[in-house]
């Protein structure tokens, strides 16, 4: 059996649950709450040295990288049906998960990392000094990237549910916490109103973002 190894206290543990959930893979869960130092627990670190999560065992096969695993989900035991029907739009796909790992992701890190840190652990991070900002100079263009391609559309590809969906709102997990502004941002809004009433994605709520 699949052993993930992640928690919905994290996006990208979070969008690796989701999307097992939404294709009805059977698997068997196990929490590592890395904001309480399970990471570094050495029998996790025998698996991901890195100590971060998610992280995939099928087999003799350790897959470690959010994006990689919900690609190997859905193309192993999804009939890839989140994928993409055809070489264009599994190119789009692709291109929309290497955005949120090497642009969106990190920027919404450092805009929120602040915030989430003392809501997920409020003993131990002072609240901010200032509210949690959408509209830094890293920040704004991804948004209004974001915004200008989800404009009519409902997916991020095609017309139907995608892992770029599911890559891209991991992220948003901490928007409803930390003062997004869905005024300004209507597209996205309604975006991720979709993806967050999906009932895969509820599922998988937790902590401050239950």
């Amino acid at each position: 059996m699949l052993t993930l190894y992640a928690t919905g206290l994290s996006a990208n543990g979070r969008k690796a649950m989701s999307v097992a959930r939404h294709l009805g893979i059977d698997h068997e869960h196990r929490e590592v709450n890395v904001y309480r130092g399970e990471g570094r627990a050495p029998d996790f670190l025998a698996l991901n040295p890195s100590g971060k999560i998610p992280a995939l065992v099928d087999g003799d096969l350790v897959l470690t990288e959010s994006n990689a695993i919900i690609g190997y989900l859905d193309e192993a035991y999804g009939g890839g049906r989140l994928g993409g029907d055809d070489a264009r739009e599994r190119a789009q796909v692709r291109r929309w998960l290497f955005w949120e790992a090497a642009h969106w992701q990190p920027a919404l890190i450092d805009a929120l990392a602040p915030a989430v840190g003392h809501l997920l652990l409020p003993a131990l991070v002072p609240a901010p000094p200032v509210a949690s900002t959408w509209r830094g100079p890293a920040l704004l263009p991804l948004l209004g990237l974001l915004e200008e391609h989800l404009a009519g559309r409902s997916h991020l590809v095609g017309d139907r549910l995608t892992l770029a969906d599911f890559g891209v709102a991991g992220m948003m997990t901490y928007a409803g916490r930390t003062g997004f502004p869905a005024d300004a941002f209507p597209a996205i809004a309604r975006w991720y109103a979709a993806v967050d009433a999906l009932p895969a994605w509820r599922a998988t709520a937790c902590g401050p973002w239950a």
